[in-house]
């Protein structure tokens, strides 16, 4: 007697069950085919791509803008004209060239000393 009650229960069971797998979930996608749900997506990532290039492009020219605005605010550097070379006296030449030969002398009697 048990088993002839349950039998409709699980048949109801298994009728509601088997509907409700077949409902569609509504969406962007209901009642799309497979290809249409593949361009739909192909499309919006495209046009995100799109979104993320635009925006790397806007950043880029903020940076170089604000760049521009750096530059153009800060001082300029002053001029400062060349000093004519005042003709020196030989000795003061003679002198100059011997404090510059004499700190170079020990590089060169070092590279010069005898192997061991």
């Amino acid at each position: 007697m048990k088993t002839l009650l349950l039998l409709p229960a699980l048949a109801l069971l298994t009728a509601a069950g088997g509907t409700m797998a077949q409902t569609r979930i509504p969406g962007p996608f209901a009642g799309a085919s497979v290809a249409d749900q593949h361009r739909y997506e192909t499309e919006r990532l495209r046009q995100r791509s799109q979104d993320q290039a635009a925006f790397a492009r806007q950043t880029q020219l903020g940076a170089r803008l604000t760049q521009q605005d750096l530059r153009a605010a800060r001082a300029p550097e002053p001029y400062i004209p060349l000093q004519p070379l005042v003709p020196q006296t030989p000795e003061a030449a003679r002198r100059d060239r011997e404090a510059t030969v004499s700190g170079v002398t020990q590089i060169d009697d070092w590279l010069a000393r005898t192997p061991r």
